[in-house]
């Protein structure tokens, strides 16, 4: 779904923009270049709060912000653009509601759908600039090779625990992210932050340093970052520059061939693709998705599902269900497949609920029935706030 809201067209506000007028390497000529220019922010989570509501402030005329997630409660320790009465709705349109409030000028577009390899060029054509505020790997392979093709540059930034990463692309200019990053790792092998936890600020940090880099790169102040990833460790205090160079032989992608492969590959981005342009009705008859109160209080009824937790071995060991049967990484879960009861129902769990509809779809996909497989959709933290004596601590 998409959704455009256009405010009058804009001059220089020079009551709104008075700091950057103040600035001679901005001024009234930088500002009304900054009016006229377009970024499309791809996710609007911890990295995309930031960097949407700074670009909108800044005063950049055009922004297109790319989402298909909803706002969860557990995302408001970091994604600040939202708050708790936002729960539950699309954040691609929150996130628009926030723009407009801050400046009623900005044109914002919405695109309430995930990027992918069939609708990224068209999505992000005609830009100046992309943000990526995405948390897949194989969504970063995506926008470097998509913006390679169109020759759009491109902001990175990621985050983990307590500490981010940042860079620069610029096609033909430039390394990319390929040079960076020559082979992904495999799928499930790196932690996301449902899984190690992050600092609610950190995102904040990369996200801020985003949006600042994009008021350089719209001024053309692009040269200093090309080719340098900035290192921050908020714990240390410490910032580090390290340089990268394009790859020797190296050639440019001449479709998203290599990309789409990247990303079938991956069960996180799978699942947006077999969920995408579904409704409600088409989802439940795929798997159950079952919150804490109403497994509880089936269980009272005599319900006795086979219990799966898809967390990592260390989550499990910090915290776990007395009644777990099997417990396995989610990106490993097919490896337990001989393992799971030939009949009977399924419960699957991981702290918050994502990784378990994963594991749930991958699961379908190997044969499985998706009635039996009922997802715990507020994880084992909703489980535990609901019955703790269920639930073993340390």
């Amino acid at each position: 779904m998409t959704e455009h809201a256009q405010g009058p067209s804009r001059g220089v506000d020079a009551v709104r923009h008075a700091r950057h007028l103040r600035l001679e390497e901005i001024g009234q000529q930088g500002q009304a270049v900054l009016g006229a220019s377009s970024v499309a922010v791809v996710g609007a989570g911890g990295l995309g709060s930031p960097v949407l509501l700074y670009l909108a402030a800044a005063g950049v005329g055009r922004i297109t912000v790319i989402d298909d997630d909803v706002v969860n409660l557990s995302n408001l320790q970091r994604q600040v653009i939202y708050r708790t009465q936002d729960v539950g709705r699309p954040k691609a349109e929150v996130a628009r509601e926030r723009l407009l409030d801050l400046d009623p000028n900005v044109d914002v577009v919405v695109h309430v759908e995930r990027l992918n390899p069939d609708n990224a060029l068209s999505l992000l054509e005609g830009h100046d600039l992309v943000v990526d505020g995405t948390d897949l790997i194989p969504a970063r392979y995506l926008i470097d090779d998509a913006c390679a093709l169109l020759g759009l540059p491109w902001i990175h930034a990621s985050v983990h625990r307590f500490e981010g990463r940042l860079a620069y692309f610029e096609p033909e200019a430039g390394p990319s992210y390929r040079d960076l990053h020559p082979e992904p790792p495999p799928p499930g092998s790196v932690q996301a932050c449902d899984e190690v936890g992050v600092l609610g600020a950190v995102p904040g940090v990369l996200g801020t340093m985003q949006a600042a880099l994009s008021v350089e790169v719209l001024l053309g102040r692009n040269e200093p970052a090309r080719g340098r990833l900035t290192l921050v460790d908020v714990q240390s205090m410490d910032t580090r520059h390290l340089r990268f160079h394009r790859l020797e032989g190296r050639m440019s992608p001449t479709d998203l061939s290599n990309a789409r492969a990247l990303w079938q590959a991956d069960p996180a981005c799978n699942l947006g693709r077999h969920l995408e342009g579904t409704d409600a009705a088409t989802r439940g008859q795929m798997f159950h998705q079952i919150d804490s109160a109403a497994f509880l209080q089936r269980r009272a009824d005599g319900w006795n599902p086979f219990v799966l937790d898809v967390r990592s071995s260390q989550e499990h060991a910090s915290m776990a269900a007395h009644s777990c049967n099997i417990t396995v990484p989610h990106a490993q879960v097919l490896d337990v497949m001989a393992d799971l009861p030939e009949s009977g129902d399924i419960l699957i769990h991981c702290k918050s609920g994502m990784r378990s509809m994963m594991a749930a779809m991958a699961l379908m996909e190997a044969g499985i029935d998706g009635s039996r497989l009922y997802n715990l959709e507020d994880g084992i933290l909703g489980w535990y706030a609901q019955a703790p004596e269920d639930i073993r601590v340390g």
